[in-house]
């Protein structure tokens, strides 16, 4: 049975409370954390922000610099607000930092709260994972541009964040399964929408190597230029993400066989950003995220 990698952490996935391991084991977890934060993101991965994300998620308060929200200053408190839309539904996610500290986590506390509205519908921000540091709505709304407000609450003053989310986007083209050849050079997609900037992707795939062996990798980061009406990736780049995703089974073999097949799928998603709430700190953000995902296979031999 093939292994399976993934390559990029989910934005905000399950967070830990402080645990009583050893202070350096938990070091040697965040610098391993951060090393590959900047080596994926400088390769064209997932965004800075979900590998900041994933680094608060699996390390203690101790080295992230966790606070109180009702013991700070609401100017020092920064908001970061995700926008998605599935179903007939809005889904807010919603966590509060410190000042410009990236990996900072603030828990709300005392009287203050969080909210969300689409029209005349608001509803009140809970803690989804019991952990206290992501909070979750959902509103019922199923219209292509909802306009989404986020309220940080108090002492009677809501504090509102807001944006209209982008239209839906879907890939027009390449339709059907296309066969991607590595000789190609070019891979290109085009969307409903115009091609613009905001736009990334991740692929997870299903492999064989030369050798017969086979394995899985998930949320491989790959890097996208805008090309006319639509996006392009190198093939030479994807074959080698998926070599250098084969590697990591085996990082102590040199003489691991190369990639020769593999089933892909293609996740591509819109980010836009919105007005954050003033009175709060500057750095904050509120964004929305469209995704759309199609298959594709790739054979290295062509």
């Amino acid at each position: 049975m093939p292994a399976t990698q993934t390559n990029h952490p989910a934005p905000w996935a399950a967070p830990h409370h402080p645990q009583r391991a050893s202070a350096l084991l938990r070091l040697g977890s965040v610098a391993a954390a951060l090393s590959g934060s900047l080596l994926l993101s400088a390769c064209g991965g997932s965004s800075l922000q979900e590998q900041i994300d994933f680094v608060i998620d699996n390390t203690a308060c101790a080295l992230t610099n966790c606070k109180q929200s009702h013991t700070l200053r609401v100017e020092d408190i920064r908001p970061e607000y995700k926008v998605t839309q599935e179903g007939g539904q809005v889904r807010v996610e919603s966590r509060l930092g410190f000042g410009d500290n990236p990996f900072s986590v603030v828990y709300r506390s005392g009287s203050d709260r969080l909210s969300a509205s689409v029209g005349a519908l608001q509803v009140d921000m809970t803690d989804d994972t019991g952990k206290g540091i992501t909070y979750m709505a959902k509103l019922a709304d199923a219209t292509e541009q909802p306009k989404v407000l986020v309220n940080f609450h108090r002492d009677g003053v809501a504090y509102t964040s807001s944006i209209t989310m982008q239209k839906p986007i879907s890939v027009v083209s390449p339709s059907g399964v296309p066969l991607i050849a590595r000789s190609a050079g070019v891979f290109k997609v085009e969307m409903n929408q115009a091609a613009g900037s905001g736009m990334s992707v991740l692929v997870s795939a299903q492999c064989k190597r030369a050798d017969g062996t086979s394995f899985d990798s998930k949320d491989l980061g790959l890097v996208n230029n805008i090309d006319g009406n639509g996006y392009r990736i190198s093939t030479l780049d994807l074959d080698l993400a998926l070599n250098t995703a084969s590697k990591n089974y085996n990082p102590n073999s040199p003489n691991t066989s190369l990639v020769q097949s593999c089933d892909l799928n293609f996740t591509w998603t819109h980010r836009i950003t919105g007005t954050t709430a003033s009175g709060m700190h500057r750095s904050g953000w509120i964004q929305s995220l469209r995704s759309a995902s199609h298959k594709a296979s790739y054979d290295a031999r062509l």
